[in-house]
């Protein structure tokens, strides 16, 4: 089966996102031969420009599925110009619903004194773009899919590994947002202590020999780590999406692969998690997770993301590594050529970040 993976260009400096469109099947077919998904927006600039790739270069007004990996702004407010536009009918969307485990996790807290409704207000409020999205796709009459791990389509080719809803709701506790939680849940959760990021950046030499990536801690946010990571199996061909997850996440997503017997290590395409941020990947994880492809949604101009200590972790594999940088990337089997250029393989880089 044919398939092509679009990159959209989101952001620049640090001002970064994810914008992703798919077509998969009889690509020169008929439409009801071909499946289009969408995983999350950027902002709400490059949703409107996702919205015109996929009726440009995939000549349909229909996307049969539009995911929200995770309720970041620069994910979930471009999906909201997505949805706001009446030209395209959208099938299904795939999003975590924060507020509808309020209940659930009111126990968390320390103070006995919190509602659900109260909880369900605070996270709605806190979490405005991802609100807005489940109105718009209520308001369309859209059908709204939570994806926790195990969510599958009837021949298992999607399968959703992660997040577990124990796992989520332990995540959700912890956004920003929410009132401090009881000593005793604290030890359950993944170490989120966010590092300075003011500090002056040292330089390391790098080799192929070296490994740089051994720390374990998980320092991304507790939202990040509520990402979708999701699978589609393509005639074999393996192609891994992971929003912004953090390394709990992650490792607790191939655990779960690994119980039903599926090997991340020979991959077509990786999808780096967070522009490539040193935060979410470490040796363990690259241990497991291999691939032919990889690409990284990295805002122009940045001078953070992707970090070179990924970069080079990832060339080591072997993969073949590409990075958006105000460009978009076409990755695709069978696809049809459109007349752009060959897009350039990152390349090692002598130094790294410390």
């Amino acid at each position: 089966m044919a398939y092509e993976v679009d990159y959209i260009p989101v952001g620049e400096g640090e001002r970064g996102g994810d914008a992703i469109a798919m077509r998969l099947g009889n690509l020169n077919g008929p439409r009801e031969e071909q499946m289009v998904v969408i995983i999350d927006g950027g902002f709400k600039e490059s949703g409107g420009q996702l919205a015109q790739h996929v009726k440009s270069f995939y000549n349909t007004k229909k996307i049969d599925l539009a995911i929200l990996t995770h309720p970041d702004s620069d994910h979930a407010s471009g999906l909201c110009s997505v949805l706001e536009d009446e030209e395209l009918e959208i099938g299904a969307l795939v999003m975590h619903r924060p507020w509808e485990h309020a209940a659930i996790i009111k126990s968390y807290f320390k103070d006995g004194r919190i509602t659900s409704s109260g909880l369900e207000e605070k996270l709605e409020k806190s979490l405005q773009h991802a609100s807005d999205l489940e109105s718009l796709a209520a308001k369309r009459k859209i059908t709204v899919i939570e994806p926790f791990e195990g969510v599958a389509n009837e021949n298992g080719s999607i399968r959703v590994l992660g997040p577990s809803m124990a796992f989520y709701q332990q995540m959700l506790a912890q956004f920003g947002a929410m009132p401090a939680t009881k000593p005793g849940l604290i030890s359950l959760l993944p170490t989120t202590v966010q590092k300075a990021t003011t500090e002056a950046i040292e330089w390391i030499e790098d080799n192929v020999g070296v490994d740089l990536l051994n720390e374990d801690d998980d320092t991304t946010s507790a939202q990040n780590n509520t990402s979708t990571i999701i699978l589609f199996n393509i005639d074999g061909k393996k192609l891994l999406f992971t929003g912004d997850a953090g390394k709990s996440a992650l490792l607790n997503a191939i655990a779960y692969a690994e119980s039903l017997s599926i090997p991340l290590n020979d991959l077509t395409f990786l999808d780096v998690p967070h522009h490539g941020s040193k935060r979410n990947l470490n040796s363990k994880i690259l241990k497991k997770i291999k691939a032919e492809t990889s690409f990284i949604s990295g805002p122009k101009d940045s001078t953070k993301h992707p970090a070179k200590k990924i970069t080079n972790a990832l060339k080591k594999q072997g993969t073949k590594l590409y990075v958006t940088r105000g460009s978009s990337l076409l990755h695709h089997n069978q696809g049809n050529a459109r007349g752009w250029g060959a897009a350039t393989e990152e390349p090692f880089h002598p130094y790294v970040e410390a």
